[in-house]
C-alpha cells in the first residue's frame, strides 16, 4: 500500500510517504530510463565483444582446476545449508529449556528457524517419534528418525532412508541425557542440495560408503542407486580428489570429490571427458554465435522493455485504484497503518493508528511523542525492538497505552524493515492493532485456572492428572499426603512410571473393587484407599484416591459379628410369625400411600385449574377497569381499589405457580424438554421483561454476555431460574445500584468445558448464616413482622432444584452490605435423554 499524510504543526506542513506490504509498480519514467540503461549496455557490450573476437585465442585447458574449485564450493555450500539447520536446532534445544521440557515448543521453533532448509523436525525418543513441526507431505523421513540418533553429540550429521525408496540427511541435536534421552531430529532433502552445484554437468551427494543421496547428470546417472552404478567409482577410488569415471551409457567423466558435513557425506562435481579438438571453421562459428548472440538476445530484450513500458503506464492507474481499495479495507479492519523513518526519527500514523494511540486522528509526529503516549514501565521495550528492527528488519512489541480516563488499552506493533542501507534499515513499515479485549480474556482465563486449582487442592480426596504421554500435569497436597511423596518427585512434567515407583512403596497391598478401573489399596500405616482412574478426552489420565479405612473398619466389624448373626438365626425363626405380620401391616401401608400420592396428584391438577381459572379472572377483569376500558369508574378511589385487586391477583398467582411448580418437583411429576439453544437469546428475553421494573426502581441493569456455545436445556425452565435471580436481584438493591448478568465458559473438574452464568448486585447482601437455609422452601431473609418485600419464600428453592435438573449447580457469594453474587453452573449437553415430554399439565 502507499499513500501520503499531512500534518501541520508549528505552521509548517510536513509530507510522509509509506509503503505497504503490496509493493510499488515502476513509474513510467524510471522504466524509460531502464531502456536507456540496458541500451547503452548493449552498446558497451558490442564494443568488447567485437574487440575480444579480434583478439581470440582458444583458452588452455583447465577442465580438471575449474571441477576442484567447483567440488570445493559445492561442499562448502553445502556445510552452510547443513549449519543453517544446525543452529535451527540448537535454538529450538534452548527453547525446549526455557519451555520446562515443552516438546511442541522445540520442535515449532526449530522447524521456523530452519527457515525451509529442512523437510521437517521431529521430536525422537526412546518411544519413538514424539511431535513434529512442518515435514514432508507423507512424512517418510519420520520411519528413520527414530534411528537418526546423534548419541549425545550435539550437531552430527549422518544419511538413512526414510522410506519409500527416498533418503535423506539428518541433522541431529541431543536435548535431554540420561535413561530417556531425547533429541531433536532434522531431515533435509539432498536434492535441495544440487542446485547449489553451479557450473558442473554433473553433481552429486553421497555418504561415506558410496550410497547417492542425489545425483543431476548426464548419461544415465540419475536413475542409479551408488556411486558404483552411477560412476563406475567408490570413494575408497579417489586419490587427491580426482578420478576418472564411466557413466552407465558408456561415456567417459572427469570428477573432483571433497567431503562434507564433517566427513558425514561427499560431493561430487563432473565434466564429461573433453573430445577431439574442433575443426577452425567450427570453433569460428562457435565464436561468431558466442559473440553476437547476446547482442541479438539484447536487443530483443530492449524491445520487451518498451513494450512493458507501455503497460506499465495503462497499469499505473489500475494500480493506484487497488491501492486505494486495499488501504480502505484494511483500516475498515480496525488495523491501523503506521512508518517509522528511522533517518529523521519521525512517524507517520494512519486515522485508525492516531485512534488506537489517543491522537484521534493520523499524521506525520516525532517519535518523543508517540513514546510519550506509551507507558513509562513499557518505553523501553518499545525502544529495543527499533534497535532490533533497525538491525534485522522484523518488528513485533506489545505495549500499554493509558487514556485519559485512568484506563489502558494493549496494543500490538508488527512491522517489517524497508531501504536497508550500511547502517541497517532506515525505515520500518507496519500495523497496529487493538488487543485489549484479548488480554482482558487472557486474564479470565488465568483467573479461572487459578480458581479450578484451588478448588482442586481442596478436595477432600487425592487427585492426580496426568497428559496423554504420560507426563503429571497437577496433583493435590492430598496426593502427596496419602502416599507420603516428597515434592521434588511431583514436579510438572514427571514420568508416571517414575512416580508409580515411588507410590507403590507406600502401598502394602492391593486388589480390584469389582468395578472397573476402580481398586482398594492397603497402605503401610493401615489406611485403606479406593484408588481410580479414568481416562479423558485427550487421552490423559485422571487419578482420584479416598480413604475407606472407616468402611474397611466396618466391614471386619461385620465379620466378626457374622457368628453372632449365625447363632441368632434359631431366634430369628421363632420371630418369624411377627415379621409375617410386620409384613401384612406394611403392604397395607404401602397400598395406603399409594393411595395418598394419587390422591396429591389427583389434588394438584385440580387446584391448577381451580385456583389459576378464578384468579385469571379477577385478573382479567381488575386489569379491564384498571384500564377504563368500557369508560370511567367514578371514584377515583374505585380506580385505586381495581388497582389493588390486579397487583394482589397477580402476586396470588405467581405465588400459587410457585408452589404447584414446587410440588410437581417434589413429586416427580415436572418433566424437562432438552434443546439446543443460545445463552444470549436466553438472557436478552429474561431482561427485556425486567428492565422496566429495574429503570423505576432506579437500577443499572448491566449484561455483558460474549459470543458462546449453544448449550443443551429446557428453555422455559432457564428463563426462569433466570427471572427469579432478576427479580431478586431488583427487589433487594437500593436505588442508585447495578445488576449485572454475565456468562462464560470454565473448564469442569472432571475435564471438557461448561458454563457459567452469573447474576451479581450492589444490594443489602445476605449474611453467612442466611445463605445455608435460604435455598430451602419458605426460607426467606426477612421476618414475618420486619419484611418489605413480597414473596412466599420458593424463588431460590425452586430455581436450585431447576438447576439440579438440568445437572448443574448453584452457588451464591454475599456479604451483608456489599450485594450478591448467584452463580449457575450448566453443563453444555445432558448426559440424559434427551426429547422428553414438555411440562406437565
Amino acid at each position: 500500500m502507499a499513500g501520503r499524510a499531512r500534518s501541520s504543526k508549528g505552521g509548517s506542513e510536513t509530507e510522509a510517504d509509506f509503503t505497504g506490504s503490496t509493493g510499488r509498480q515502476r513509474a513510467p519514467g524510471q522504466m524509460r530510463v531502464a531502456i536507456l540503461a540496458a541500451m547503452l549496455l548493449l552498446a558497451t557490450y558490442a564494443v568488447f565483444a567485437i574487440r575480444h573476437f579480434a583478439q581470440y585465442q582458444p583458452p588452455p585447458d583447465s577442465t580438471s582446476s575449474q571441477l576442484g574449485r567447483d567440488a570445493a564450493v559445492f561442499a562448502a555450500r553445502t556445510d552452510d545449508a547443513l549449519d543453517s539447520v544446525r543452529t535451527a536446532l540448537a535454538a529450538g534445544r534452548e527453547a525446549y529449556r526455557k519451555s520446562a521440557g515443552e516438546p511442541l515448543a522445540a520442535a515449532e521453533l526449530a522447524a521456523r528457524a530452519a527457515g525451509g532448509r529442512a523437510a521437517g523436525v521431529a521430536l525422537v525418543g526412546d518411544a519413538g517419534v514424539l511431535a513434529r513441526d512442518g515435514g514432508a507431505a507423507d512424512a517418510d523421513w519420520l520411519k528413520a528418525a527414530t534411528q537418526a540418533q546423534a548419541g549425545g553429540k550435539d550437531g552430527w550429521i549422518g544419511a538413512g532412508d526414510g522410506g519409500a525408496g527416498r533418503r535423506w540427511i539428518y541433522v541431529a541435536t541431543p536435548l535431554a541425557a540420561g535413561p530417556h534421552a531425547l533429541e531433536l531430529v532434522a531431515a533435509v532433502d539432498p536434492a535441495s542440495l544440487i542446485g547449489q552445484a553451479q557450473g558442473a554437468a554433473l553433481a552429486a551427494v553421497a555418504d561415506p560408503d558410496g550410497r547417492l543421496l542425489a545425483i543431476r547428470g548426464p548419461g544415465g546417472s540419475a536413475q542409479a542407486l551408488s556411486l558404483k552404478e552411477a560412476l563406475s567409482i567408490t570413494p575408497a577410488d579417489v586419490e587427491d580428489g580426482e578420478a576418472e569415471g564411466k557413466l552407465p551409457d558408456g561415456g567417459a567423466i572427469r570428477l573432483a570429490v571433497h567431503p562434507a558435513g564433517g566427513g558425514g557425506l561427499v560431493v561430487l562435481t563432473g565434466q564429461p571427458a573433453a573430445p577431439a579438438p574442433a575443426p577452425p571453421q567450427t570453433r569460428l562459428a562457435e565464436e561468431l554465435i558466442t559473440t553476437f548472440g547476446p547482442l541479438v538476445i539484447g536487443a530483443l530484450l530492449t524491445i520487451l522493455l518498451m513494450l512493458q513500458n507501455r503497460r506499465a503506464r495503462r497499469a499505473q492507474q489500475a494500480f493506484s485504484d487497488t491501492e486505494q481499495r486495499f488501504r480502505l479495507a484494511v483500516e475498515a479492519a480496525r488495523c491501523g497503518i503506521w512508518e517509522w523513518d528511522l533517518r529523521t526519527d519521525r512517524v507517520f500514523m494512519s486515522d485508525v493508528t492516531g485512534a488506537i494511540l489517543g491522537w484521534g486522528g493520523g499524521g506525520v509526529v516525532d517519535s518523543a511523542e508517540v513514546l510519550g503516549r506509551i507507558a513509562p514501565d513499557h518505553r523501553e521495550r518499545v525502544r529495543q525492538a527499533l534497535d532490533s528492527a533497525r538491525l534485522y528488519g522484523a518488528f513485533d512489541v506489545s505495549f500499554r497505552v493509558p487514556d485519559r480516563n485512568g484506563r489502558t488499552a494493549w496494543i500490538d506493533a508488527r512491522g517489517q524493515g524497508l531501504s536497508p542501507g550500511d547502517d541497517g534499515f532506515m525505515r520500518i513499515i507496519g500495523v497496529a492493532l487493538d488487543v485489549t479485549e484479548e488480554r482482558m480474556s487472557q486474564a479470565r482465563a488465568q483467573t479461572a485456572e487459578t480458581r479450578l486449582r484451588d478448588a482442586i487442592d481442596s478436595v477432600s480426596e487425592a487427585f492426580a492428572l496426568w497428559d496423554r504421554l504420560g507426563r503429571l500435569m497437577m496433583c493435590n497436597k492430598n496426593y502427596r499426603t496419602f502416599f507420603s511423596l516428597e515434592p521434588r518427585i511431583l514436579k510438572p512434567g514427571a514420568s508416571r512410571e517414575s512416580v508409580g515407583r515411588f507410590v507403590q512403596l507406600a502401598i502394602k497391598q492391593e486388589h480390584p473393587s469389582g468395578q472397573k478401573g476402580v481398586r482398594e489399596a492397603e497402605l503401610n500405616d493401615g489406611r485403606w484407599l479406593q484408588i481410580s482412574e479414568r481416562r479423558t478426552a485427550e487421552g490423559g489420565l485422571v487419578l482420584t484416591a479416598v480413604d475407606i479405612t472407616a468402611i474397611k473398619q466396618q466391614e471386619e466389624a461385620r465379620r466378626r459379628n457374622e457368628e453372632a448373626l449365625q447363632a441368632a438365626v434359631h431366634d430369628l425363626q421363632r420371630s418369624r410369625e411377627q415379621l409375617e405380620e410386620l409384613a401384612r401391616k406394611y403392604e397395607a401401608e404401602k397400598i395406603r400411600a399409594e393411595g395418598a400420592n394419587k390422591a396429591k396428584s389427583e389434588f394438584l391438577a385440580n387446584m391448577s385449574h381451580e385456583l389459576r381459572t378464578p384468579l385469571n379472572a379477577i385478573n382479567g377483569f381488575s386489569e379491564i377497569m384498571v384500564g377504563e376500558l368500557f369508560g370511567p369508574l367514578g371514584d377515583r378511589r374505585y380506580a385505586e381499589y381495581a388497582k389493588d385487586i390486579l397487583n394482589s391477583g397477580q402476586h396470588l398467582l405467581a405465588l400459587i405457580n410457585d408452589i404447584l411448580d414446587m410440588a410437581k418437583i417434589e413429586a416427580g411429576k415436572l418433566n424437562l424438554k432438552f434443546e439446543p439453544m443460545r445463552i444470549e437469546d436466553l438472557v436478552d428475553d429474561a431482561v427485556r421483561l425486567v428492565r422496566n421494573r429495574a429503570e423505576s426502581a432506579g437500577l443499572d441493569l448491566v449484561v455483558d454476555i460474549p459470543r458462546l456455545p449453544e448449550i443443551e436445556a429446557d428453555y422455559r425452565a432457564l428463563k426462569q431460574v433466570l427471572l427469579n435471580l432478576l427479580s431478586n436481584a431488583v427487589k433487594f438493591t437500593p436505588r442508585a445500584g447495578r445488576v449485572t448478568v454475565r456468562a462464560g465458559l470454565e473448564i469442569a473438574p472432571g475435564g471438557g468445558e461448561r458454563l457459567r452464568l452469573l447474576v451479581q448486585d450492589t444490594g443489602i447482601g445476605i449474611s453467612k448464616a442466611d445463605l445455608e437455609r435460604l435455598a430451602q422452601p419458605f426460607e426467606q431473609i426477612e421476618s414475618q413482622l420486619s419484611k418489605t418485600q413480597q414473596g412466599s419464600g420458593l424463588g431460590l428453592a425452586l430455581t436450585k432444584s431447576l438447576v439440579e435438573m438440568h445437572g448443574g449447580l448453584l452457588d451464591m457469594e454475599s456479604e451483608p452490605g456489599h450485594g450478591t453474587t448467584v452463580s449457575v453452573v450448566l453443563p453444555l449437553q445432558q448426559s440424559g435423554e434427551v426429547g422428553r415430554s414438555a411440562y406437565a399439565a
